[in-house]
């Protein structure tokens, strides 16, 4: 039986509008803001420094909750202990160092990185006692130095300490946690500490002309990264691009307001605002993949090996250990690691 033409009309042009519907609802869920459907809950861990600026300022903005993500932050002193709390299942991605995770790897494969949201080669600092008889570089030799074991200011420490001329054996090393290493220097129970804001700055306050701190920009790169349980990521990958294209509304946002960009993370790290904008010259905020970051997980893995800080013997694949789907859909020209 055929149809009368005017019929046939009908239904083409009600499947036409239809099949543009679907289409308007998906590109709405898809662009920048306007998501408009369920949120998915995720928790996020974010380390208290500047390195992590854009979780902190995606949060503040409200991009997360623009990309259709009900985001439950905890704050954490340092990238190490976010990363503990993915592996603990305290949050489901953290904001971490490239260290850290050099250290997870020679214990466990179930985790990924899913970009580089910062990267600075003048972060971490050392602090010391000038009433110690710390005046230069050399008088390092022999003094009590903490840090945090198999961080980022771990790794700098030997790097530092090598430069001028020194080793870990030429010092008195100890490892405490990084709430700890500011009291025990105030109390005199060590002599310098190697660490990063707002630590250095805090302990300034306290000891005032007592504290010498010694910098030594580009010698060590450090690039903060975003990490999930690589079950978060295979079963929830489209959360995992929506807090990718929130991320990316924080670095376009920190382009145009610099100085607003600075204040919210003062505001979320309790440090000054010209303490962080003397910071935000030295640090590079924005969502990348980096050939760069492998080469420096690779360095690292050596490090920790020849100084038997592992009992592991062999580089990982860092290969591995990168998640490139969820940012090669978001933004492929920010993904250069070679694969």
């Amino acid at each position: 039986m055929n149809l009368p033409k005017i019929i046939k009309i009908t239904i083409l042009f009600a499947g036409i509008v239809c099949i543009a519907g679907v289409i308007w609802v998906v590109q709405k869920q898809l662009q920048p803001g306007k998501f408009s459907g369920i949120k998915e809950a995720v928790r996020i861990g974010i380390a208290r420094e500047s390195l992590a600026a854009l979780a902190i300022i995606a949060e503040d903005q409200k991009f997360f909750s623009q990309e259709g993500i009900d985001v439950t932050i905890k704050l954490y002193d340092s990238g190490k202990l976010a990363f503990t709390g993915v592996c603990d299942g305290e949050v489901d991605l953290a904001t971490v160092a490239d260290t850290p995770i050099v250290f997870s790897s020679f214990e466990r494969e179930d985790f990924s990185i899913i970009a580089t949201i910062g990267f600075s080669d003048n972060e971490p600092r050392i602090i010391a006692r000038k009433d110690k008889g710390i005046q230069k570089h050399g008088d390092l030799r022999g003094k009590r130095i903490a840090t945090q074991k198999g961080s980022s200011v771990h790794f700098f420490l030997h790097l530092f300490l090598i430069k001028n001329g020194l080793s870990e054996k030429d010092v008195v090393l100890s490892f405490k946690k990084p709430d700890e290493l500011v009291t025990s220097l105030v109390n005199g129970e060590i002599d310098a500490f190697s660490m990063r804001e707002p630590f250095i700055s805090k302990t300034k306050k306290l000891i005032q002309d007592k504290a010498i701190v010694f910098a030594e920009p580009g010698l060590y790169l450090k690039t903060f990264n975003l990490v999930a349980l690589k079950d978060f990521i295979k079963y929830k990958p489209q959360v995992v691009n929506r807090v990718l294209r929130a991320l990316i509304q924080a670095e376009e946002f920190t382009r145009k307001y610099p100085d607003q960009a600075i204040k919210i993370v003062s505001k979320t790290l309790e440090v000054s605002g010209s303490e962080i904008a003397g910071l935000w010259s030295d640090i590079n905020i924005g969502v990348s993949l980096d050939q760069s970051l492998l080469l420096s997980l690779e360095d690292e893995a050596r490090w920790a090996i020849s100084n038997r800080l592992t009992d592991k013997t062999k580089v990982p694949n860092y290969l591995n250990f990168i998640h490139m789907d969820g940012l090669e859909k978001v933004k492929s020209e920010a993904v250069t690691v070679i694969h």
